[in-house]
């Protein structure tokens, strides 16, 4: 008897993509036997997390980097760090920020749920947030007059949740215009397949989730600056001591993230054609922007995919709206696209109606479901 049938757990059949409330990537062999090697041994993890460094530097191009717990305690680690430097004596204070630079400086538009919210990840290290703007606007004036000598950083997101037809301030201008007053800006790119871009334009240290895009076991990635890369570090002395991340997790990323540096992306897009092919058999699959996204029609799309994810086994699609639905590619193996598009088609001819019919997202089903566990 495996795992799951042990304990009553169903395996989800994977049409969203890599989002947390499905467990994100499945790891490769490589990422396994590292993670189950580490498992097995004590080390140093002082010495481990600076072989990562040393693996993340030659991946990214960044002076250095560690590995968190998660992408979102990689939010509090890297504001907690723009407070307090390497100053010991202030790490083990927090979340006491009296005499500190304590401001942080986000686009209001910036601010979404991402399973919780990214202000509330900055306010958690006793970190101010000056939002700046409004949901659908930001301008430079707004952020030269929110700057000062209480600025610690400004945190940029990159999120599916940002919206993409609002005018927001670019990442080089809040470079620009954050590094003139002395103060470095953050950016978190939890889903984002490559923080080197958000490096090379200016960003004193990028985010990004281990186990999202690359695979890893469940981890975050801050890379950068090597002095603010060692004042993140210096946190496990403070406030990060409840967000460490294990042995496991530190050599499961480094495996995974020389795994990624040697992808062949043109490779990745013949599979994704390849699994579009086989859901074809089955369904009208039709392409969209993004090369491992496809969208398929469905009257009453919301409804549709509520359904889904009360099927056993549970199908969880990326996104539901008016009348498509969208299947993300990333995660399939062919015999789960196979099976994945019986399901689809199934319910699209024998519509049934969900039990619960809430809005569709990747964050939880309804407040009632949350409040009934663990029932």
């Amino acid at each position: 008897m495996n795992l799951l049938e042990k304990h009553g757990v169903r395996r989800v059949l994977n049409a969203i993509g890599t989002p947390t409330i499905t467990g994100a990537n499945v790891a490769s062999p490589e990422v396994i036997a590292a993670a189950s090697e580490a498992l097995g041994l004590n080390v140093e993890i002082d010495e481990l997390q600076r072989a990562a460094s040393r693996v993340i530097a030659a991946a990214t191009g960044a002076e250095a980097g560690c590995v968190t717990s998660s992408a979102a305690s990689g939010i509090a680690i890297a504001v907690a760090a723009c407070m307090t430097g390497s100053d010991l004596g202030r790490i083990v204070e927090l979340p006491e920020t009296g005499g500190l630079r304590n401001e942080v400086v986000l686009q209001h538009g910036h601010d979404v749920n991402f399973g919780g919210r990214i202000s509330q990840m900055v306010r958690l290290t006793g970190a101010r947030v000056l939002h700046i703007g409004t949901a659908n606007h930001c301008d430079a004036f707004h952020l030269r007059s929110a700057l000062s000598d209480r600025t610690a950083a400004m945190l940029f997101v990159v999120n599916g949740a940002v919206p993409s037809n609002a005018d927001f301030l670019a990442l080089e201008r809040c470079v620009e215009l954050t590094e003139a007053r002395r103060a470095p800006v953050i950016v978190d790119a939890a889903a984002e397949p490559d923080v080197r871009p958000f490096l090379r334009a200016g960003a004193a240290l990028a985010i990004t989730s281990g186990h999202k895009s690359m695979g890893a076991p469940t981890s975050g990635m801050i890379c950068g600056r090597k002095q603010l890369i060692r004042a993140c570090y210096l946190q496990n002395w403070g406030i990060g001591r409840a967000m460490k991340v294990g042995k496991e997790g530190i050599a499961g990323l480094m495996a995974a993230v020389e795994r990624w540096t040697a992808i062949d992306l043109d490779a990745e897009e013949r599979r994704y054609t390849a699994l579009a092919d086989i859901m074809r058999e089955k369904l009208q699959v039709r392409a969209t922007p993004k090369p491992y996204r496809v969208a398929v029609p469905a009257p009453n799309a919301r409804r549709v995919a509520n359904a889904l994810r009360e099927n056993d086994p549970p199908v969880w699609v990326n996104g539901a709206a008016g009348s498509f639905l969208v299947l993300d590619l990333r995660v399939m193996s062919a015999d789960d696209a196979r099976a994945i598009a019986a399901i689809v088609a199934e319910h699209l001819d024998h519509p049934r109606t969900p039990k619960e019919d809430v809005p569709f997202h990747d964050l939880y089903w309804s407040e009632e479901r949350l409040l009934r566990w663990p029932d």
